[in-house]
């Protein structure tokens, strides 16, 4: 049976995850920080791959089926290049796939938030679920929809940027933001508690999919501080339909590992 590697790369961390097979498992992980400056981040990057393929207690190279990479931002899968990341600019037109080919293994990627949401459907909390969109916290912020059992990737590969939709919060001193600036994790360590403006981005994205279930992912729900009960408590006031209030939120199952699990589920095909 191949190992496969699963890795996810965020605005703060950089973490793998170490799977054997594609079966559902609990994976060995590993993590570092994540580098602040491109020359310092291919080279830490190049160094933690490194060391994990070089380890006596891990599988021989040539065991490895392959890597799955998650990235923040807009990807082109086929090409495997990260087109933009604003959280980490400086990897806007970085070639993942080239990137990784010295380590003489097959490469997929994909945007991070996606990565999570499809490992939330295949082991998590969406697992059995048709309709799916996935709010992921964390630096910044992304999502992940499923329609029909299937990822959702939009004609150019954009769909669930939901960080960069408008929020209209009449209490923040710019009214007028992005939900990634009012609602990221910068957001949460300059005004505190958030919760109720994610609760406002979760509101819209009820009405705009008609989920069964809503899934909030990340470091910012893994950490607890985004409260699941007070994002609840926002969308019930604001969502008066019997039908659609039926839609459940819920904190994912799989926790901050999520988008390096679900990297390696892109060696499974489908979504």
């Amino acid at each position: 049976m191949a190992y496969y590697l699963g890795i996810d790369i965020g605005g703060t961390k950089i973490k793998a995850a170490l799977f054997n097979g594609l079966g559902k498992q609990k994976p060995r992980l590993l993590f570092i920080d994540t580098p602040k400056n491109k020359k310092n981040f291919l080279r830490g990057l190049d160094i933690f791959i490194t060391e994990i393929l070089a380890k006596s207690d891990f599988p021989k190279k040539s065991d490895f089926g392959g890597v799955g990479v998650g990235v923040p931002g807009t990807v082109d899968p086929q090409k495997g290049v990260l087109l933009r990341a604003k959280n980490l600019p400086f990897l806007n037109g970085w070639n993942v796939k080239k990137f990784f080919q010295k380590y003489s293994l097959r490469v997929k990627v994909d945007n991070d938030s996606r990565c999570m949401i499809r490992a939330e459907a295949a082991w998590g909390v969406a697992r059995g679920h048709k309709n799916v969109v996935g709010l992921a916290i964390g630096t910044g912020i992304g999502g992940g929809i499923i329609i029909d059992g299937k990822i959702y990737r939009g004609s150019r590969n954009i769909a669930g940027e939901f960080g960069h939709t408008i929020i209209h919060a009449p209490h923040a001193k710019f009214p007028v933001q992005s939900l990634e600036e009012l609602a990221g994790k910068s957001a949460f360590e300059k005004y505190g508690d958030r919760s109720e403006i994610v609760g406002m981005g979760v509101v819209n994205l009820i009405r705009s999919f008609d989920p069964d279930i809503v899934v909030l992912g990340g470091g910012g729900v893994a950490s607890g501080a985004v409260k699941i009960d007070k994002v609840r408590r926002f969308v019930k006031n604001y969502i008066r339909s019997p039908y659609v209030r039926k839609t459940r939120i819920v904190k994912g199952k799989l926790g901050d590992e999520a988008g390096a699990m679900g990297a390696v589920l892109l060696f499974r095909g489908g979504t």
